[in-house]
């Protein structure tokens, strides 16, 4: 199976990913241990260890993974841009510095001067592109790197093909007895 066919696992698997990863409530499983980007992984391994006619090697379901995660990261950033918004009202600058506010207020030892700084670059006009373009990055490198973890675990748990047993209906035809093979002209 050539990589050209790693990329319709890889899309189910991301598509997922990134849908399960962007809305609320539900992404809290990535928040606790990476769930969905693991899942995510373990589902494109699965989906292709089942197309595939040869034994699939770890290898191979890592880097399905791979591109799982790196398509989860992108559809889950395009999906929870939209339902952030839809869901705070557009208030998410003035929810931030409240929730902020919150959780320092039980750290008093949190330096007066930083938190200055932090609230200025949250009501800059700028600053939510900013987070937005940080987080979108960061889905992309995280989500990939735990969906290579769940491709490499989907294939130890889904393959149970030993390698070098092919069916013989998939090996390429041999020459006929007396004809010089195709390779020697």
């Amino acid at each position: 199976m050539n990589n050209t066919s790693m990329l319709k696992p890889a899309l189910t698997g991301g598509m997922a990913l990134g849908i399960l990863s962007a809305i609320p409530g539900l992404s809290f499983c990535n928040c606790v241990c990476c769930a969905w980007a693991i899942g995510g992984g373990i589902l494109a391994a699965y989906l292709y260890v089942k197309g595939s006619p040869f034994p699939v090697t770890m290898g191979q379901g890592a880097g399905t993974g791979l591109i799982a995660g790196a398509i989860g990261g992108v559809v889950c950033s395009l999906f929870s841009i939209p339902l952030q918004l839809i869901s705070t009202g557009g208030e998410n600058q003035t929810m931030m510095v409240e929730q902020l506010r919150e959780i320092l207020a039980k750290n008093p030892e949190f330096p007066q001067e930083a938190w200055q700084s932090i609230e200025a670059f949250l009501m800059h006009d700028g600053s939510m592109f900013l987070l937005t373009v940080f987080s979108f990055f960061a889905n992309i490198v995280f989500f990939s790197i735990f969906a290579m973890l769940g491709g490499a675990i989907g294939v130890a748990l889904f393959e149970k093909r030993k390698p070098g047993n092919f069916q013989q209906d998939t090996l390429p035809p041999q020459p006929p007895a007396g004809m010089p093979p195709p390779d020697s002209f």
